[in-house]
């Protein structure tokens, strides 16, 4: 499953979004990006991170595919 993700100069994940797996022909486009001192991922992640319902919880698993800073 496709994920945009925002973190912060820390590194820890502010927001998320889901894209649909197969989006609508009249769904809109969307372009999400954070701010100055923000970063955009985009993940791929197992399929049943859909289903979790603690944004803390999703935070920490999605947390888990962002790429470590060197």
């Amino acid at each position: 499953m496709k994920v945009t993700v925002i973190t912060d100069k820390s590194g820890k994940v502010i927001s998320t979004y889901m894209h649909p797996e197969r989006p609508g022909k009249n769904d809109p486009t969307l372009r999400i990006s954070g701010g100055s001192e923000h970063t955009t991922h985009e993940l791929d992640v197992p399929a049943e991170y859909e289903k979790i319902q603690s944004v803390d919880e999703l935070h920490r698993r999605i947390a888990e595919h962002i790429p470590k800073k060197r």
